[in-house]
This record gives structure tokens, C-alpha cells and sequence, in this order.
């Protein structure tokens, strides 16, 4: 759609912003197609009445392959950036050169902290956005620019700086009042000392006041704690007599009763001792009582090897044979596994000659023999850490309490 012929035949360009619409970066690209479809939108201007300005630091933030035309475009004057060191950085000279030629102004920056010095830009179509839109293309359209905190402060700031009349600066003020230009029912501030004199008397006023509040909270705050504290003293001391004829009472009570659950203890082992008696089956018995027979004669004899190092050991320094699990443990794997059995164990550990297998707690122990044929140098090559496998129950040390596995297919 094409628009009707503006009064003004020139536009400046705010180059940044537009090549930024959108983005994180800017783009050369962007800029180049939002100008060309300006153009063509708005036939009532050409090439020649078209001024870009980019800020200092756009050569630096576009994409490295665009550097070689953007730097070209520069030495042609297609695009222009402000003088170092110029107030208002690239938004001021935008408008400077608004200001001066009467251009329009294509940006959808508000340009907020101008809004006291120049409020031209607030008069009909004088400012333009643009935004690419997926599909469609560059959409441009009239703006009114934005008011916010920058822009009320900026618009007081000027109006501060004028005097009564109009005709000049007002006296400066002294202190933090200083440009703050604060009006009340359309009044204008007053001039010179009077008006800094008045202010700072009610400031100081507030002050005085703001003070003696915050004294006479924190005064308020201390007494409620004291009595606070005062109040929990007193319950506290009420409570220790009572609390202590409690703990007395408690404890005489407690020495009466001492003697009946010593009697209940007793009657309960009594009570129990007949079903302990029956845990064994028959047909286990035979076997867990020879098992204890041979571990009582293993301990007060000593086998095999252990009675001839006892004798070759000088006197008083013979030893019983070191056990692998206690008597209970021993008795118990015993009447539940026959020799030849086969078991499910965990490798819990390696020794130099093989390694220990935990069987239903039980600490057994399988030879370098009993895990290959031939006998592996380490235990480590057959077996794993953690791993559980089944084992045959090979034979059983009364003395040591301890039995001997293998795996399957391997042991004698």
C-alpha cells in the first residue's frame, strides 16, 4: 500500500535501532531491507533524502562478513556516525539533524531523555516505527513516542531551568534542590535564598520529627521484651518446685517396682526354654550333635597339624586352632548342609590361597584348587567381588570351624 506524499522530503534513519529490531545483534542486512521497503512504501522519497546514522560501535557488533560493506558504505556517506564525544551519544545527533533539517525520524526508540528539550517529536507522524513481520515484510507506521520516568524527569529538569516570565534561568538553588523546579498548584517555585532557606527548614523539620518516632518505637520494642522476659522468669521458677516433686515421685515409684519385672524376665525364659528345645528337626539332630562334639573335642584337643606345631612349640605357648565363625553359626550350617551339597554363596573377600564366600552368614572359604583345573595363581581370575554363584559344600573343619567349597564340576 503506498502512502500519500509527506510534507517533509527528508528522513533520518536511527540505523542501530532498526538493524537491531528483533535481534541480539545487529544486522546490515536488516537495515539495507528495511530502508529499501521504506522506500517503496513512501514514494515521496529517494535515496538522497535518506540519512543513516549508526552509533560508534556498530562496526564492532555486526557480523564479521558485513564489516567490508559497512566500512565502504561509511567512506561513501551512505551512513554517517556521530562526532566522538557528542552529548547524547548517536540518539542526540539523530535529532540534531531532525531538529535542524525538519526530517522525519524512522526509530522505535522513544527517545525519552530528549522529551524537555525537543517536543517536536511528540507532533503528528514526525516519528516512525518499522518492524519486520514473518511473512509479510517491513510494516511502518506513525508513533507517538513513549512516556516514562525518563521522560517526566527530563521535561521537569527543563522546565526548572526557566524563570518566572520565561525570559531566562532562574537562580540555581543551592544543595540537592538544586533543577528540581517542584511546583504546587500551579505556583512557580520562588527565587533565590528564600526558597532554599524554606526548604531545608522543612527538612529539617521532617527530620526532627522522623527521629523522635523512631526513639519512641525502639523505646516501646525494649520495654514489651523486658516484660517479656520477666513474664518467662516467673513461670519458669513457678514451675522447678513442681517439676522437681514430679521427678521425686517418679523415682520413688520406679525403685518399688524394681523386683517384678525381674520376676517377669525369669517366668518368660522359662516359659520359652521349651520351644527353643524343639527348633531342630530329627532328622538334623544327629548331625548338629556331632558337629558339637567335634568342635568340643577340637577345642580341648586340638587335629591334625595344630597338635604337632603344639608339640614342637615350647611349653606354655601352645594355641587352639584360630576359628572362622562362632560355635552357634557352625552348628546351625551344619545341620542345614551335608557334605556334597550344592550352595548359593556371595565372594565376599580374597585371601592369598583363594577366597571367603558368605553362605546364609555363614564365612566359608574355597581354595586356589577348588576353582580350576589347574589351580588358578589368584582367586581374582575366577571369581568377582560381590558375585553371587553356587558353590559345592566340599568338607567341613570342626577345629576351625570353617567348610571347605568348590565350584561345581571342580572340587573332590
Amino acid at each position: 500500500m503506498e502512502q500519500d506524499q509527506p510534507e517533509r522530503r527528508r528522513i533520518v534513519v536511527d540505523g542501530s535501532n532498526i538493524a537491531t529490531e528483533g535481534r541480539s545483534l545487529p544486522s546490515l542486512a536488516q537495515l539495507d531491507e528495511a530502508i529499501r521497503s521504506f522506500l517503496e512504501e513512501y514514494r515521496g522519497f529517494t535515496t538522497s533524502d535518506v540519512t543513516v546514522v549508526v552509533d560508534a560501535s556498530f562496526g564492532h557488533r555486526i557480523d564479521p562478513s558485513e564489516v567490508t560493506t559497512y566500512e565502504q558504505a561509511l567512506e561513501h556517506g551512505e551512513m554517517i556516525t556521530p562526532p566522538a564525544g557528542a552529548l547524547g551519544r548517536g540518539d542526540g545527533f539523530i535529532l540534531r539533524i531532525a531538529e535542524k533539517s525538519g526530517a522525519l525520524v524512522l526509530s522505535n526508540d522513544s527517545f525519552q531523555e530528549f522529551h524537555g528539550e525537543r517536543p517536536w517529536l511528540f507532533d503528528p507522524g514526525r516519528l516512525i516505527g518499522g518492524k519486520p513481520v514473518p511473512g509479510v515484510g517491513w510494516i511502518f507506521t506513525p508513533r507517538t513516542p513513549v512516556r516514562g520516568a525518563k521522560s517526566r524527569s527530563a521535561t521537569k529538569s527543563k522546565r526548572s531551568g526557566r524563570s518566572d516570565d520565561g525570559g531566562g534561568p532562574a537562580a540555581p538553588i543551592d544543595g540537592d534542590d538544586q533543577g528540581s523546579g517542584a511546583e504546587s498548584d500551579g505556583a512557580t517555585p520562588r527565587r533565590g535564598g528564600r526558597a532554599t532557606s524554606a526548604t531545608k527548614a522543612a527538612k529539617t523539620v521532617k527530620a526532627t520529627k522522623t527521629a523522635k518516632a523512631a526513639k519512641t518505637a525502639k523505646v516501646t520494642k525494649a520495654g514489651k521484651a523486658a516484660k517479656t522476659v520477666d513474664a518467662t522468669k516467673s513461670a519458669k521458677a513457678a514451675k522447678a518446685p513442681k517439676e522437681a516433686k514430679e521427678a521425686k515421685e517418679a523415682k520413688e515409684a520406679k525403685e518399688a517396682k524394681v523386683d517384678k519385672p525381674v520376676k517377669a524376665s525369669g517366668e518368660a525364659k522359662k516359659a520359652k526354654a521349651p520351644k527353643e528345645a524343639k527348633v531342630d528337626k530329627p532328622d538334623k539332630a544327629p548331625r548338629a550333635a556331632k558337629a558339637a562334639k567335634s568342635v568340643k573335642r577340637a577345642e580341648s584337643q586340638g587335629t591334625g597339624a595344630s597338635l604337632k606345631a603344639d608339640k614342637l612349640a615350647p611349653a606354655g605357648t601352645r594355641r587352639a586352632p584360630e576359628a572362622l565363625n562362632d560355635p552357634m553359626t557352625f552348628l546351625t550350617f551344619v545341620a542345614d548342609h551335608p557334605v556334597g551339597s550344592t550352595l548359593d554363596g556371595t565372594v565376599v573377600a580374597f585371601t592369598s590361597h583363594g577366597a571367603h564366600i558368605d553362605v546364609e552368614g555363614m564365612l566359608c572359604h574355597v581354595p586356589l584348587r577348588g576353582l580350576a583345573r589347574p589351580a588358578p595363581k589368584r582367586a581374582r581370575q575366577v571369581l568377582t567381588k560381590g558375585e553371587s554363584r553356587p558353590f559345592v559344600l566340599v568338607s567341613l573343619d570342626a577345629a576351625r570351624r570353617r567348610a571347605e567349597l568348590a565350584v561345581p564340576g571342580v572340587g573332590a
